[in-house]
């Protein structure tokens, strides 16, 4: 008999949740490669995991999850250690945890995922690519003076507070609250650090050193709570490269075996295995 696991996908529009469900749905449903976890079956219509698989395979963006196209995906899944088990993954939209920090309300439906979760996989993008940091504090800095000198000016208004000066950190700590404010329930919580072959270098050191020097707010706040919860983080390449540099795009779709676009980093070891953050979220070591 399966055992059910309900996994709860959460983090910001853009932070790559959709593009690692479809990074996981080719891996299983291609099975030519070794992973931690199998594919035995899928419930359901398969057409929403073909399609954005489709773009991955083709290295075009996948399409963002909305809130009209919101999906639960329940894969049917065996592994060594874990018998099999029935997976419950509702892809569920950015904008909707967005709502939770500008209008401090949650959907019914999302509460009643949070409540039957027995994980959760928070994702962060990293996004330096544009330019965006994680932590606002230096864009802050850069234009401290500037900001001193309009106030002096009485002629320059002041604009009214928006939550999209939050820095990133901040509402990552805001959705997690409410995550724990929800349920009663002791969980493991994967931080995925998204697009990791962007920042990836010998100075950047593991992801959870990462997040440790980059969002320490974060970092202090799943420490000071392990009460509440376990964690551990991974660095995910899902893409494996950057698909708006051409050149980039070009060397991926050349790759004999598209399974190696993948990377996985948790602490020093790096393999291509993006079910593992799943694995660890359901008991492994």
């Amino acid at each position: 008999m399966s055992i059910p696991a309900n996994l709860l996908f959460i983090g910001l529009p853009g932070s790559g949740k959709t593009t690692f469900l479809a990074a996981l749905w080719h891996v299983l449903s291609d099975k030519s490669s070794p992973t931690t976890l199998q594919l035995t079956k899928l419930s359901g219509d398969r057409t929403y995991l073909n399609q954005i698989t489709s773009k991955w395979r083709e290295c075009s963006q996948v399409p963002r999850t909305n809130l009209q196209t919101e999906q639960s995906v329940v894969l049917h899944l065996e592994g060594e250690g874990f018998g099999s088990f029935d997976l419950s993954i509702p892809d569920l939209a950015g904008e909707a945890f967005k709502l939770q920090l500008t209008e401090r309300r949650i959907s019914r439906h999302h509460s009643d995922f949070i409540q039957a979760a027995t994980g959760i996989i928070l994702f962060l993008h990293p996004d330096v690519h544009k330019g965006r940091q994680l932590t606002q504090v230096l864009k802050l800095e850069a234009n401290l003076p500037q900001a001193v000198k309009e106030k002096q000016d009485s002629s320059v208004l002041v604009k009214p507070w928006s939550h999209e000066v939050l820095p990133h950190q901040v509402q990552l700590v805001e959705l997690l609250q409410f995550l724990f404010e929800q349920t009663e329930n002791r969980l493991r919580v994967a931080v995925v650090v998204s697009a990791w072959d962007l920042i990836e270098s010998p100075h950047i050191g593991p992801p959870n050193t990462f997040v440790e020097q980059k969002l320490p707010l974060l970092h202090q706040f799943l420490v000071a709570n392990n009460d509440l919860m376990d964690h551990v983080v991974f660095g995910v390449s899902a893409q494996g490269g950057d698909i708006t540099v051409a050149a980039q795009k070009k060397g991926l779709l050349e790759l004999d075996d598209a399974l190696t676009r993948i990377r996985v980093r948790q602490g020093q070891d790096t393999g291509h295995d993006i079910t593992k953050p799943i694995a660890w979220l359901l008991g492994e070591k």
